[in-house]
């Protein structure tokens, strides 16, 4: 399997997760602190307290009508052995496919014991959010 199969089939995993709203894989597919990147600040997140957002934000995309999450790996870019940027498309969909929102994310993801995302830029999640009025 190429790397970005691998990386496919990983994010085939982590949208599976959101879409089970299974908060605990979820996190489970991070390091055991995640770095996030933003416009307002960078800040760090241990895997429980990434698991607590995980529910909050599970939450918040119901509250905004989210019934199905998905996801398309745009590209996967090897940086170093064992060491990847991934772009993922997301749109959110309500009831009959009605397009929620749409945003574009930027992660970087090492391989230990398996894939796991080490940070995400979410800027294109936050503005999507904003434009529509919904602050995360």
């Amino acid at each position: 399997m190429t790397f970005q199969e691998e990386i496919a089939a990983f994010f085939a995993e982590y949208v599976d997760a959101f879409a089970r709203e299974d908060a605990d894989a979820l996190s489970e597919l991070w390091d055991t602190v995640g770095l996030f990147p933003s416009p307002t600040g960078n800040f760090a997140m241990e895997r429980e307290a990434f698991r607590g957002h995980c529910v909050t934000l599970m939450e918040f995309y119901r509250q905004q009508g989210v019934v199905q999450p998905k996801g398309e790996l745009l590209a996967a870019t090897e940086l170093f052995p064992n060491v990847v940027q991934a772009r993922m498309a997301y749109r959110m969909l309500g009831e009959g496919d009605e397009l929620i929102a749409g945003w574009e994310h930027v992660y970087i993801l090492r391989h230990t014991d398996r894939w796991r995302i080490s940070s995400a830029i979410a800027d294109g999640e936050m503005a999507a959010w904003a434009a529509k009025g919904a602050i995360l």
